[in-house]
């Protein structure tokens, strides 16, 4: 499984945006909080952190996606449950939704959950190969 390091997809102010290793969504990501912390809620964001979020990250973010694969849909979650591995840091899960089907990088992706709550989604494990072929695209597309 590729480290998070070889999924960044890239560096802003105040966030740094990765490539989620399970692409059940093709293109899902989320954009991690620089600043340090624990149990961080959505509120307790700064003014500055959140249009960087908002205006930066996200924006780019949904045009690269766009230019892409064309979602139908966003969603968006905020979660912090997993203690274990993180301490509820802050981090934004971004998750594109296709009413179609999307063929990339010798894969068929297909939304399974479309007009449903993304979750639970299903554990799906590609090689490297095909997760950099996907973090790639979307690097290309976010300079």
């Amino acid at each position: 499984m590729a480290s998070y390091d070889e999924l960044k997809l890239k560096e802003y102010k105040h966030w740094t945006l990765y490539l989620h290793g399970n692409q059940c969504y093709l293109g899902r990501a989320y954009a991690w909080l620089k600043r340090p912390g624990e149990m961080q809620k959505l509120s307790d964001i700064t003014e500055e952190e959140r249009d960087s979020l908002w205006y930066t990250t996200m924006r780019r973010y949904e045009l690269a996606i766009a230019r892409l694969w064309q979602p139908d849909h966003m969603n968006y979650s905020w979660l912090g449950n997993e203690f274990a591995a993180h301490q509820g840091h802050g981090h934004l899960h971004l998750i594109p939704r296709y009413q179609h089907e999307v063929h990339f990088a010798g894969e068929i992706f297909t939304d399974d959950r479309w007009g449903q709550n993304y979750a639970p989604y299903p554990k799906v494990e590609f090689a490297d190969d095909k997760l950099f072929a996907i973090r790639d695209a979307l690097r290309k597309e976010l300079k």
